[in-house]
C-alpha cells in the first residue's frame, strides 16, 4: 500500500529520515542526561553520529539500543 502511494524510492526516502530523527532525539537525549558521565556522554554521541554518517544503519542500531535499552534504565535510577 506504501509502495502504491510513495513509490519504493519514497520508502526509502521515509525510512532514512525516520532513522535521522531517531538518532538526532538519541543524542539529544544524551547530552541532557545528568545520570551520565561526561565520557559516557562523549561515547554515546561518538559512537550515534560515527554509526550513522560511516555506516548509515549502525547509527539506527545505537539509536535503538540507547532509546530502547540503555534510556529506561536511567530514567528509573534517578
Amino acid at each position: 500500500m506504501l509502495a502504491e502511494i510513495f513509490g519504493v524510492d519514497g520508502i526509502i526516502v521515509l525510512l532514512g529520515l525516520l532513522s535521522l530523527v531517531l538518532v538526532i532525539w538519541a543524542i539529544v537525549d544524551v547530552a541532557g542526561k545528568a545520570a551520565l558521565s561526561p565520557g559516557a556522554k562523549a561515547g554515546w554521541i561518538i559512537g550515534l553520529i560515527l554509526g550513522t554518517v560511516l555506516f548509515g544503519v549502525v547509527g539506527l542500531v545505537v539509536a535503538l539500543v540507547y532509546l530502547v535499552g540503555v534510556r529506561p534504565r536511567l530514567e528509573r535510577s534517578g
